[in-house]
């Protein structure tokens, strides 16, 4: 009986973890169909340089406002409901965006769509937590960030492919009808994790967000999402590619797939990395290799160069997101983990979004390159923060 059960508590586990990473996986190859050419595309419906910085800060400012938010319903509503419930309304989002004839309309219709995956956030990463014994979080996380860079590697190389011969307009499309079928997926077969509810005004919760390590954690993932923002996250190397490097849209798309590619491959042994080293000591070195790497990567030439050194960056980029999911977890604990997730999300997201201005801002005024400098530098102050966080 107890190898039975044993069985059934393993399925049970997959099938949450599972679920999660396909429904991901589906939903990045679609949005990353389009997303790496999401730069040009905004100029050619209008923005300027600094239009297109300020439209990535506010996506970024969106993807953190609803996350504090979306924490403290967590706890109070469970982890399922608010997974589902924004996964519905991506539909609709996405076809209004593909309708969008000016830059202004389709950042807000994105900035909604950021919103709503703001509110998921927290409940993606507790209900990983909670799927898997201790032990086996850095390899849930490990393969459900395996997924996920699956999503952005295989997204742009299909992008690579349509955009010379479809209307970006019906890759939104696609996404809209690819994001309905996931909900009713989730909605089927994801199974609750967070049977203790919390009440929302639960004081002992609230005051494990006010203390030294909490303002360090804050200070250093906000270093680390400012990095982020200036790097992979942001325009500035879809600018770069297309403006110094002379690369079009295809070779744009076909960089980010072989970076991708790249990552994949790191994904396999990311969980063993993190369980030998910590999630803490992995993310602190990650950081550093992705400033430096993204510096490196500016300054190569030849096509082939420039692509070994750019799927270096997205292995560090990779590992970083996989050793930040261990890293929430384990400073977290059930009782509170949305919450503190949350807030964490909301306060980083918000320094973080300043990333794409600023950028912006050192773009017009120093060069191309200069976001990426500007991006070492936060890359030193994240690795910095997190060695003074205790264990």
């Amino acid at each position: 009986m107890n190898f039975w059960t044993k069985i059934r508590q393993s399925l049970f586990i997959e099938q949450n973890v599972s679920v999660l990473s396909l429904t991901v996986l589906f939903v990045l190859i679609a949005f990353f169909s389009w997303f790496p050419v999401l730069p040009i595309y905004l100029q050619e419906l209008g923005a300027n340089d600094f239009q297109v910085g300020l439209s990535y800060s506010l996506l970024a400012l969106s993807y953190t406002l609803m996350q504090f938010l979306g924490g403290i319903l967590s706890d109070r509503f469970g982890r399922k409901l608010l997974i589902v419930i924004p996964s519905f309304l991506f539909p609709l989002i996405y076809i209004l965006a593909g309708n969008s004839s000016y830059w202004t309309t389709l950042i807000l219709f994105l900035i909604i769509a950021n919103s709503l995956s703001a509110l998921q956030l927290p409940s993606f990463y507790s209900m990983i937590a909670e799927s898997v014994p201790k032990n086996k979080r850095g390899i849930a996380y490990s393969g459900f960030e395996l997924f996920v860079i699956l999503g952005i590697t295989i997204g742009p190389a299909i992008g690579m492919m349509l955009i010379p011969r479809v209307e970006i307009r019906y890759l939104f499309y696609f996404t809209s009808f690819v994001t309905f079928l996931c909900a009713v997926a989730r909605i089927l077969w994801l199974k609750e994790t967070h049977h203790f509810r919390t009440k929302i005004n639960k004081f002992n919760s609230f005051k494990s967000l006010f203390n030294k390590k909490m303002l360090l954690t804050i200070l250093a993932l906000s270093s680390l999402f400012l990095l982020f923002n200036l790097a992979t996250h942001g325009p500035f190397i879809s600018l770069y590619a297309n403006e110094v490097m002379n690369l079009d849209k295809s070779k744009i798309n076909l960089l980010f797939a072989l970076g991708g590619f790249a990552a994949v491959v790191y994904s396999l042994w990311g969980a063993k990395i993190i369980d030998k080293w910590g999630s803490k000591k992995v993310l602190l070195y990650s950081a550093s290799g992705l400033g430096i790497f993204m510096i490196l990567w500016s300054l190569s030439s030849p096509l082939w160069p420039a692509i070994i050194l750019f799927a270096i960056l997205y292995i560090f980029s990779q590992s970083c997101h996989i050793a930040y999911g261990s890293f929430l977890a384990d400073i977290t604990h059930q009782q509170s983990r949305g919450l503190v997730i949350g807030f964490i999300g909301t306060c980083t997201g918000l320094i973080g979004s300043i990333g794409p201005s600023l950028g912006g801002y050192l773009k017009f005024q120093f060069g191309p390159s200069s976001p990426f400098w500007a991006g070492l530098i936060f890359a030193l102050i994240t690795s910095l923060l997190l060695i003074k966080i205790k264990e």
